[in-house]
Formats: structure tokens, sequence, C-alpha cells
């Protein structure tokens, strides 16, 4: 089985981000998300979720290395570890990094971006 570090390190290449960029996404320094990566170090207890939200990835496939397929307790058909209503899933590898980078835009370039792909009346 897999470490921590290396299923982290998967899953922030997987969301198509960069040490530094999840770094920024997290408020920490890239050699804070390097020594994560590395083993030496692990993310504090209340990092965690902010860790789930910026690499799009459930807490059990990151620490426990548990894909969300493979919880008995999810109905069939239910989207895997969809949070709430307003955290989509992404149904493919390009879809979850475009939902990242979304997610890390500053509101501002949000609100523009969301004005641009409105259908034109």
């Amino acid at each position: 089985m897999k470490r921590f570090a290396d299923r982290l390190r998967e899953a922030r290449v997987a969301a198509g981000l960069t040490q530094e960029q999840l770094g920024f996404a997290l408020g920490i320094t890239k050699s804070s998300v390097s020594a994560w990566e590395n083993g030496r170090e692990t993310p504090s207890f209340k990092m965690l979720p902010e860790l789930r939200r910026a690499l799009g990835r459930s807490l059990d496939e990151l620490i426990c290395g548990v894909a969300s397929g493979d919880h008995r307790q999810i109905a069939e058909g239910s989207p895997p570890y969809a949070s709430d209503e307003s955290s989509p899933v992404a149904r493919n590898e390009k879809e979850r990094a475009l939902l990242l980078r979304y997610r890390n835009l500053p509101a501002k370039r949000r609100a523009a971006l969301l004005d641009l792909l409105k259908p034109s009346e």
C-alpha cells in the first residue's frame, strides 16, 4: 500500500498543480508541501479539510488510500464523495483539473469567468 506522501503527490499531479500552487491554495509554503510529499512532515489535522478541497479528493482516499468507489456505505449510482451540492464531482481528470483551477481563482476572477460563460442573449 502506498504511503500518504505518495498519495498526496499523485493527487497533486493529477489535479495539475505544482507544489507552489498547492501551497498557495493552502496558505503555506512550497517547502511545506515538499516536506509532506517526501514524508519528512505531515499536515496538521486542521489543514486536512483544505487539502481535501484543494485536491478534490476524499480524506479516506488521501489518508487511508481507500478510493471512494471502495466504500460500501455509498449508495450505488450516487456520486463519490460529493460533500455538498456546491461541490460537484468531476467526471474525469480533465474536469477535475479545470474545477480545481476554477476554485483556486480569486473571487473576482471567478465572477468574471462566469460572466464570460453566460449564454449571449
